[in-house]
């Protein structure tokens, strides 16, 4: 869904979210904690869509705030990963109704989207 690159010093890693084996990719360049999305002085992060043509990806892409932490982004990945039961445009629609961003904010409005979408499916039948 979202490829990282990372960079600390003179270690690189590239990998792409949702991984189960997160902290272990990036203790392998020297990382111990748990990251910000943001570059620093010592670490570089750059993130993007795998696939040009998955748009809920590039909402996600979009909508991260800065101090969003790795995990959280991973998890956000894990639970998007393979659920589009929504449109790119409904979860575009949901969450700029509301403006919301940060991976913890996107990952609770996708949930009550599909619990909304799930109600409405349930009533109609």
């Amino acid at each position: 869904m979202i490829r990282f690159f990372i960079k600390n010093g003179r270690d690189s890693l590239r990998f792409d979210a949702p991984t189960d084996e997160l902290f272990d990719h990036l203790g392998s360049i020297g990382i111990d904690e748990d990251i910000p999305i943001t570059c620093s002085e010592k670490i570089y992060l750059d993130f993007y869509p795998i696939d040009d043509n998955d748009k809920i990806a590039q909402i996600v892409c979009d909508r991260l705030l800065p101090e969003d932490k790795i995990s959280d982004v991973n998890r956000l990945c894990a639970r998007l990963d393979g659920q589009w039961q929504i449109t790119d445009e409904e979860f575009e629609n949901a969450l700029a109704e509301n403006d919301v961003r940060g991976a913890l904010n996107i990952k609770a409005a996708y949930d009550e989207l599909r619990e909304e979408l799930r109600q409405t499916n349930d009533l109609s039948m």
